[in-house]
């Protein structure tokens, strides 16, 4: 009997569907990714698929925008290079200018020491 085989599983299958209630994180996903318009047309239980698919949604789009982020901060680093470089501003200047100053700020408390002793 090869053609007598069912295509759908029976009734009673269907009583235990993989469905559970969404969290307040689920609905939000599910409104980040667009699957519902506001928070009431949420219904009461959803299919994991359907919340799997709409996380898998926000989490690509999170993607994306830490990949525009980061894109966007080492273009940014690259013209505040090319802008020190015209300045001719360089870190080994900037350490022989903090450790002069720190050379003349502890010799004027030196000197202070050595007034207040007198």
């Amino acid at each position: 009997m090869q053609g007598n085989y069912k295509l759908h599983p029976p009734a009673a299958y269907k009583a235990f569907r993989n469905e559970r209630r969404p969290t307040a994180l689920d609905k939000k996903m599910l409104l980040w990714a667009g699957r519902f318009k506001k928070e009431e047309d949420i219904p009461a239980f959803i299919s994991f698929e359907v919340i799997n698919a709409a996380t898998n949604k926000v989490r690509i789009r999170i993607c994306y925008v830490m990949i525009a982020l980061t894109l966007l901060g080492c273009l940014a680093m690259v013209i505040s290079g090319k802008n020190a470089a015209k300045r001719e501003d360089n870190l080994l200047k900037w350490n022989m200018e903090k450790k002069a100053k720190l050379k003349a700020e502890g010799a004027t408390k030196e000197d202070s020491a050595a007034l207040k002793q007198q």
